[in-house]
């Protein structure tokens, strides 16, 4: 799945946060379509040699659900509308990293070997955090 993410995610950018460690940061963005979506959050770290990771995935009209050892640190809120947002409590310096919102464009089926495509979300899909001590 990440071979596929890699090539769509770098076509949007926005501006550099810095934020300081302990404080709280909110990115937000907004998909391209507002149905049959899936939509996900993944931060790709700033040290070296680090492994882009999949923090949250929420469909429309259930509940966003973060990935297991990061439910305590990272936050989402529900597909409201066409946005997603992500909530990072209390930054810590490993924080630091480039966090990517993509969409999921599928068929609609949920039979097995139903259709799906990773594209990057229409806004905010790149935001460059960076923790300061």
């Amino acid at each position: 799945m990440f071979l596929h993410i890699f090539p769509v995610l770098a076509l949007e950018q926005s501006s550099d946060l810095v934020i300081n460690e302990g404080q709280s940061v909110n990115l937000e963005c907004s998909e391209k379509k507002s149905s049959n979506t899936v939509m996900y959050w993944y931060m790709l770290p700033s040290q070296k040699n680090s492994r882009l990771t999949q923090l949250v995935t929420a469909v429309v009209g259930a509940k966003a659900e973060v990935e297991k050892g990061f439910e305590d640190h990272f936050k989402s809120s529900d597909i409201k509308g066409d946005s997603i947002t992500l909530s990072i409590e209390h930054a810590f310096l490993n924080d630091s990293g480039t966090y990517y919102c993509a969409e999921s464009e599928h068929s609609g089926e949920a039979a097995e070997g139903a259709e799906h495509k990773l594209v990057p979300a229409q806004t905010g899909a790149a935001f460059h955090l960076m923790v300061a001590a």
